[in-house]
């Protein structure tokens, strides 16, 4: 048995009315982070990101992240191109629910501010998920930190997924930590996977896939099963609920699947079930505000690569 179990309502939907044609109708204003979203995505779906090199060191500490002391080179103008659209989106999506364009002059002014970002310390401070960072640069160039560290931590995205594409098979099978073996986030949502349901992390940056035992809080590694809770939804009992932890007070949202969900779905569905982290919330639970295991990187120029040297952790 699985801690103790709670069937609860919910406490109200992301999109829980439909529009005409059966649609999900979404709140106007989720509308430009979605658009973010989706064009974050469709980048990281381009093929063209696994070009990247990347190589752990031999010396990783067993619990540490693949990432951290690795070397990874990129293509600089791909990123710097993501970045700026990214952030066009955001100051785009500041304007209003429905995304209207600013106008000629506030165009200009905008593309101005972005040619002084640095691509490099942005990407930097993104995959360090270091706020300071970003708000240093956003700074310097004359941009809204807080767009900008929203269409920072997305520009980061499909170089993370590449990563982790390119490092899958060398993830410990001994891996029992919380956060991600690739990129040391905590776990976006979990997976009772296939016939057996046998419990999957999946984390909402690089992607990565681990395997947790059920009976095992992610967040501070609690093993009493009298501490372990779930939070069932009406009606959907068999498919999805929550996963609680009375020590700590963190939960992580899991889903029955077959197989493993792809990577499109995974940021889709965490959106889309607002109202399970609603539920958790109203009871007490969290997720960590702290940082797992932040993977510091140092990004070096050269001719249209970035190198990103990732540091060390303390």
């Amino acid at each position: 048995m699985h801690g103790t179990s709670t069937s609860v309502r919910a406490a109200g939907r992301f999109s829980g009315a439909t529009a005409q044609g059966g649609q999900p109708e979404v709140d106007p204003a989720w509308r430009p982070w979605l658009r973010m979203v989706d064009r974050a995505q469709k980048a990281a779906e381009d093929p063209e990101w696994e070009r990247l090199d990347v190589e752990p060191p031999a010396d990783r500490a067993s619990d540490a992240p693949l990432l951290h002391g690795a070397v990874v080179r990129v293509d600089a103008r791909r990123a710097r191109r993501l970045l700026r659209d990214l952030l066009r989106e955001a100051e785009r999506g500041a304007g209003g629910a429905d995304g209207e364009r600013p106008n000629e002059s506030a165009g200009s002014a905008l593309k101005s501010r972005v040619r002084r970002l640095a691509t490099a310390r942005v990407l930097e401070a993104a995959i360090a998920q270091d706020a300071e960072g970003i708000e240093r640069a956003a700074e310097s160039a004359g941009v809204d930190a807080g767009r900008l560290a929203v269409a920072a931590q997305l520009a980061a995205t499909p170089i993370l997924r590449a990563c982790a594409a390119r490092l899958r098979e060398r993830i410990p099978q001994s891996w029992r930590e919380g956060y991600c073996p690739v990129c040391g986030a905590w776990p976006a949502t979990a997976e009772l996977r296939g016939l057996e349901r046998s419990r999957r992390l999946r984390c909402g940056r690089c992607a990565s896939d681990w395997a947790m035992p059920v009976l095992q809080c992610p967040f501070c590694n609690e093993l009493r099963h009298d501490r372990l809770r779930s939070l069932l939804s009406e009606g959907d009992e068999q498919t999805r609920r929550v996963d609680t932890c009375d020590t700590c007070k963190g939960y992580v949202k899991t889903f029955s699947t077959l197989q493993a969900m792809p990577p499109r779905a995974l940021a889709t569905i965490d959106l889309a079930t607002v109202e399970l982290d609603m539920v958790a919330q109203e009871r007490g639970y969290a997720r960590p505000s702290r940082l797992a295991f932040p993977v510091a990187v140092t990004i070096g120029g050269g001719p249209g690569r970035l190198v990103m040297t990732a540091g060390h952790h303390d």
